[in-house]
């Protein structure tokens, strides 16, 4: 039997398109994919039905983005972003249609592991009021889409030291809020993971890399793409079945 996920978590950002959010330390991107992972992790690790928008770096358009989470089957959605404009703190944005409850519930969560609030708001499109500003509200169809801005990339006050040291505690704080809003039972995880994104070495097909990976629950993640491109296959994003199929 297969089971709709009730999230679907997009990464914002990816391939060529790093995001603004993005500093000498990180790209917006692998940060915001960082996170994801982690959480898609964990909440699978809980039993929540969940999905994301995608796995690795790649670009999808505003368009395909949309569609995806409209099309998810999921109820809600998470869309992960670093911020820049010279603020401090979380942000948690909300449809102009939607009751504002959880995503004051999850920058409260997130304040609560010690970063600094800036907002919590909804925003409507200047030409036409009736409508939301930004697009992941506005074409995501019925899904409850927040937008979690964690904290500024360059930020004067403290948010460049607290994203790069405790980003796995805040990622953390929207899975246990997010699974005690929707009444599922939250446990911690068994362990603390490290905080950085990894380097590791390999050797594929006679050549010596380097790849960038993710420790998540003890396994090395590393990307797909590159490892079955490099012994000949090709590897392509469904983005219908939200699944990759590999060609050799």
């Amino acid at each position: 039997m297969i089971i709709d996920p009730i999230l679907i978590i997009d990464p914002g950002h990816g391939g060529n398109d790093p995001g603004g959010g993005t500093n000498h330390l990180w790209k917006e991107k692998d940060l915001a994919l960082q996170i994801s992972l982690y959480q898609y992790d964990r909440f699978r690790q809980l039993g929540v039905p969940i999905t994301m928008t995608r796995m690795e770096d790649i670009k999808i358009s505003s368009v395909e983005r949309a569609r995806m989470v409209r099309e998810s089957g999921a109820k809600y959605c998470f869309s992960n972003h670093i911020n820049a404009g010279g603020g401090d703190g979380v942000e948690t944005i909300y449809s102009i249609f939607d009751d504002p409850t959880l995503a004051k519930q999850l920058a409260q969560g997130i304040v609560d592991k010690g970063q600094n609030l800036r907002r919590v708001f909804s925003r409507r499109l200047t030409t036409d009021r009736t409508k939301d500003y930004y697009f992941m509200h506005r074409e995501t169809g019925n899904v409850h889409t927040t937008i979690i801005e964690y904290g500024f990339a360059d930020s004067k006050l403290d948010d460049v030291e607290q994203l790069q040291n405790h980003w796995i505690d805040y990622a953390e704080a929207v899975v246990k809020t997010f699974t005690t809003f929707i009444g599922h039972k939250y446990t911690s995880p068994n362990q603390q993971l490290p905080n950085v994104q990894r380097k590791i070495n390999g050797n594929l097909n006679g050549k010596r890399v380097t790849l960038d990976s993710f420790l998540i629950n003890n396994t090395t993640y590393v990307p797909l793409r590159l490892i079955g491109e490099s012994f000949g296959a090709k590897i392509v994003w469904d983005s219908q079945r939200f699944e990759y199929h590999i060609y050799n």
